[in-house]
């Protein structure tokens, strides 16, 4: 007789279980380095398509400076020397890269859901396999819903995994690193103070108190 609910031990493999799931990958290994080449150019597109857009910024204030620096001097003008044909360039060439942007990331996140699709297919197909050759002994000790838990919602886990959790961590390291050289290319005077100011502001919103409830800020006691 069973005195409860069997307590469901953690894995504890966690390296050996990640090489067991990239042996899966290997028949689509081409797919899944295409995939990842996408989502780097994806985010290398989003990241320097504000620097190009800065630029259209800085030709703004430049001929509007011009301009005001002209008036003061005594010359009459019908409009201010701004190049906005050559804002217009910027602004194109800005949308392009916005749309290539989101085309490569769209085709790999359709690439990645085919490939963990596959994945999960031939991962279920061995399970089903495993379960015909284990002893009858294995069901009398696991009860039917952690089986039922590891043919569904780990294998849901496993997809999720593959289409988005691996490619967001390289996405998301590279975004780090491109917008870091991106903010010290600009100024690295301030890029430092982001640096120093974002510790500090994480400091002060972990730490500040909450003030009690019912009472809001600029309000007064009775």
């Amino acid at each position: 007789m069973h005195r409860g609910p069997r307590k469901i031990s953690k894995p504890k493999h966690f390296w050996p279980t990640t090489k067991r799931l990239v042996a899966y990958l290997r028949p689509w290994k081409y797919g899944v380095i295409i995939a990842i080449l996408l989502a780097i150019a994806s985010v290398i597109f989003s990241i320097i398509s504000p620097k190009i857009l800065g630029e259209a910024t800085t030709i703004i204030y430049d001929g509007v400076m011009k301009g005001y620096r002209e008036i003061h001097a005594g010359h009459h003008l019908t409009s201010l020397p701004i190049d906005f044909h050559r804002i217009f360039e910027i602004g194109v060439i800005v949308v392009i890269l916005y749309v290539f942007s989101g085309l490569f990331s769209f085709v790999q996140q359709i690439i990645m859901t085919r490939i963990s699709q596959k994945v999960v297919y031939n991962l279920r197909q061995d399970l089903k396999e495993k379960m015909g050759r284990v002893p009858v002994k294995f069901y009398d000790t696991h009860s039917n819903g952690d089986i039922m838990s590891r043919m569904v919602n780990d294998m849901d886990n496993i997809a999720g995994t593959l289409q988005q959790s691996l490619i967001q961590i390289i996405t998301s390291s590279i975004t780090f690193v491109g917008v870091l050289v991106l903010m010290l290319t600009i100024s690295w005077k301030l890029t430092l103070v982001a640096f120093v100011m974002i510790p500090l502001s994480l400091m002060v919103v972990t730490f500040a108190p909450i003030p009690p409830s019912g009472y809001s800020v600029g309000s007064r006691r009775p």
